[in-house]
């Protein structure tokens, strides 16, 4: 009976023991749940709202000035120079003579002409009116006529001779220096000066081959030269019918205002041609939000109190700002402090916005 109330008394403290112990794990497992489910401390952010805005993206590139219109002023036929009736760089109207060559042989051979031709009037006039009287043979007609057309003719050629003794500008412009001087025998071909008409200049200039799309007629190109730092604007009018198989670049043509004539001939032009439609958008974001890695750029969006990683594609990138083509959208709100401190999911709380 003893040993049965022992074995009794055993078993009783054995289960107390056991509760106890449970009791306690219990306790513990609370008390560290209770610390895991502390509300985690926010990192403090600096954000700022992004907006996308129109921009453009220029290729520099360098080309030539070119006159509008230019011509060699040249002589057709040997003769003298009697008289030059400009002065050198002036600007000239159209058909404003410019040199006067020796025409006295062929003024005195004109008269004698006009002499013969007097003559040759009166004998057709008066063979006709006995040619319907049939006072004279047809033939003998045929033969006064055929004397008036030849003597006309040689005096059309002689007129034609005269007006080449003219040398006249074909367009209005400005006149170079003269590189002949009165008295000088000048011969067919022979430059005399230059004229050009720069009330408007051409700019030349070649683009690679990948940019062909964007040379259109009527794109609008910004230019600058050496001498000045104004910037001039000129609009593309033509382009070349084939791409040079060397350079594998377009010859592109553009013309611009030159009211001062400030732009001359021969001038380097440095180019700024848009590669950028005009409607293209982007979004500029400080330098110091991006987060660089193999796979490209990243970085830190806000949305319900947290930060969230986003993959973004960078176009250009300076010291201070980014341009972002694509992975942000308008209104989005991104971080621009503590992003090394950052990681996808993790609480914030936002110091100050942009």
């Amino acid at each position: 009976m003893k040993k049965i109330l022992m074995w009794s008394q055993i078993i009783l403290a054995t289960i107390l023991l056991t509760m106890l112990l449970s009791s306690c794990e219990t306790s513990e497992a609370e008390t560290n749940s209770g610390a895991t489910q502390a509300p985690m401390q926010k990192l403090p952010v600096d954000v700022k709202v992004v907006q996308a805005s129109s921009y453009q993206q220029d290729e520099l590139i360098v080309g030539t000035i070119v006159a509008n219109r230019q011509v060699e002023i040249v002589s057709e036929i040997p003769r003298k120079v009697i008289s030059i009736t400009f002065k050198d760089g002036t600007y000239i109207q159209k058909g404003q003579l410019l040199y006067k060559l020796d025409d006295a042989d062929l003024k005195a051979k004109l008269k004698k002409i006009e002499a013969q031709l007097v003559l040759a009037r009166t004998d057709e006039k008066r063979l006709s009116e006995l040619l319907k009287t049939q006072a004279v043979r047809e033939q003998e007609y045929d033969q006064v006529l055929s004397t008036l057309q030849a003597l006309q003719a040689e005096e059309e050629l002689l007129q034609v001779e005269l007006s080449k003794t003219e040398i006249r500008a074909p367009f209005a412009g400005r006149i170079g220096i003269s590189k002949v001087h009165e008295g000088t025998l000048v011969g067919p071909n022979m430059v005399l000066t230059n004229l050009q008409d720069v009330s408007k200049v051409k700019i030349h200039f070649a683009i690679p081959e990948k940019y062909i799309g964007k040379a259109k007629e009527g794109t609008k190109i910004t230019f600058k030269t050496d001498f000045s730092e104004e910037s001039y604007t000129a609009q593309i009018t033509a382009t070349e019918p084939h791409v040079d198989a060397g350079s594998r670049s377009l010859l592109v043509e553009a013309i611009a205002n030159n009211p001062q004539n400030e732009l001359r001939a021969g001038l380097s032009a440095k180019v700024s041609f848009p590669t950028i439609s005009a409607d293209a958008q982007a979004i500029m974001i400080p330098s110091e939000a991006l987060i660089p890695s193999p796979q490209g750029y990243t970085v830190f969006t806000i949305k319900n109190g947290t930060a969230r990683a986003q993959a973004v594609k960078v176009q250009n990138r300076t010291e201070s700002e980014a341009m972002i083509l694509e992975g942000l959208s308008s209104g989005d709100t991104i971080m621009v402090s503590n992003v090394l401190r950052a990681g996808d999911g993790v609480p914030v709380q936002i110091v100050s916005a942009q």
